[in-house]
């Protein structure tokens, strides 16, 4: 019987003769156009120039750029891991599976892409297949990391990251196998360093972990044969109540994730759990002409799972309050929107806002008689004079649908100046012969460029 591991590797091996759909390109292109914008608005934060510091003198192998800035040199493995922990610093990336798939991905895959001089196109391919993969080990756990303590952005990452990093560099199904193996060691990440910067490192030590496993594998190393889904592997060992599938076979290159549960683009720079009591507050607001004054008390009801991350309910800093329901109410009432200005150390300990605290009841819904998750959230709106607005029940968020605004707001704030011509570059990937011209590396172009056509041979 083919193991897990195996099944993956083998269909990681095997990608450039996928028929990969259109619409999975598609996602892809965006992914990278979100994801490194995000990236590049959350160069400036703490953890970033600490984490530059610490890799100063890691430089071993064909150098990859920090930040798409070809005057800034690491090794792969340390590129990876500060450009991952720089687009998750802000809270401000795309968000599927309960994860963030896109701030592992694309910083890995842009580490490999520019120290083997991979085209867009396959930078595309390579996303597209981790995205697969992470699906796939998503699906087949019903109970939620979250609620286990584990961040799943960093127990998933690993193993969906090396696929596509094994894909680039050309490993076999037998190496890419060793490589997603010792991804599975290479796991880990805990919800209670939320709100500091450990959180968002967790994404860039995914990201590194994987062009490691992969490093690893192309030099010998060994590993189990199926360190994913044995019975004492990852996700055994990850699964408290015993729910997880192990046995089934995958679905990989039959059903596609990429086109039918695809990406999330968050318009609020906070934890997503917040983010559809802030519309609704924003809409009511809006509708009703209200002002921070006007309010006496705000019900917010959010799902159990998602409401036990919101951690924090006096906030003291920005990074607490991306995890905070109360500062995602204060922020929407009195500045009418949740953005990257907000997010400021003075606004959050200000008397405006903690003053606002006191007026936030917070509820955390239990699940249904069933035992199944609530589907909805609520906000509820009392006015100090008497008036009650009432939000309706909140299935979903409203999407984010100005991925260029976003791009080039995220380029301005952190202070990247060629943001229209990379948002140009970025737009036609697929089309770009060499992956480190994104940087400005006047690398030459590959002789043969990669077409659809060509991959798929």
């Amino acid at each position: 019987m083919t193991s897990l591991t195996q099944s993956i590797a083998g269909f990681a091996a095997g990608f450039s003769r996928q028929d990969i759909p259109a619409a999975s390109i598609t996602l892809a292109r965006e992914a990278f156009i979100d994801l490194l914008g995000v990236m590049l608005a959350g160069a400036g934060e703490p953890v970033v120039p600490i984490l530059k510091a610490v890799t100063a003198g890691d430089t071993a192998g064909p150098p990859c750029s920090l930040l798409l800035d070809a005057g800034q040199r690491r090794s792969a493995t340390a590129a990876a891991l500060v450009n991952g922990t720089a687009a998750h610093a802000l809270d401000f990336d795309d968000v599927q599976f309960n994860a963030h798939p896109s701030t592992v991905l694309v910083p890995a895959i842009l580490a490999e892409a520019e120290r083997s001089g991979a085209s867009g196109l396959k930078a595309l391919q390579a996303y597209v297949l981790g995205y697969e993969v992470w699906g796939e080990l998503h699906s087949r756990e019903k109970n939620s990391y979250h609620d286990k303590g584990w961040h799943p952005t960093a127990v998933m990452g690993p193993m969906a990251a090396t696929a596509a990093a094994a894909f680039l560099r050309g490993l076999d199904a037998g190496a890419t196998r060793v490589a997603l193996s010792l991804a599975a060691s290479f796991t880990g990440g805990v919800v209670a360093n939320f709100g500091s910067m450990a959180k968002p490192m967790h994404a860039g030590r995914a990201a590194a972990s994987a062009l490691h496993a992969v490093d690893l594998a192309e030099a010998g190393f060994t590993a189990g044969g199926d360190g994913i889904g044995a019975h004492d592997g990852l996700l055994a060992a990850l699964s408290t109540h015993g729910r997880v599938n192990r046995d089934a076979a995958t679905g990989l290159g039959t059903r596609w994730f990429s086109t039918t549960t695809p990406l999330i683009f968050k318009k609020y720079p906070v934890c997503f759990s917040s983010h559809r009591p802030i519309d609704a507050i924003l809409d009511l607001a809006r509708i009703h002409h209200l002002r921070a004054q006007d309010v006496a008390q705000i019900d917010v009801a959010v799902r159990g799972t998602q409401a036990r991350v919101l951690r924090f309910e006096r906030p003291q800093t920005a990074l607490e309050a991306k995890f905070s329901m109360q500062f995602a109410v204060a922020c929407a009432l009195l500045r009418g929107r949740v953005g990257l200005a907000d997010l400021d150390d003075a606004f959050v300990a200000s008397d405006a806002v903690q003053s606002m605290f006191a007026r936030v009841r917070f509820t955390h819904l239990p699940p249904n008689a069933d035992g199944t998750p609530p589907l909805a959230d609520r906000v509820v709106i009392t006015t100090h004079d008497g008036r009650v607005l009432d939000s309706g029940e909140l299935a979903r968020a409203k999407p984010h649908t100005r991925l260029k605004e976003k791009f080039l707001d995220c380029c301005e704030a952190g202070g990247f100046k060629r943001g229209d011509a990379l948002f140009a570059t970025l737009n036609s990937l697929d089309a770009l012969p060499d992956m480190r011209r994104l940087c400005g590396d006047p690398a030459p172009a590959k002789a043969v460029r990669d077409t659809p056509a060509a991959a798929a041979a």
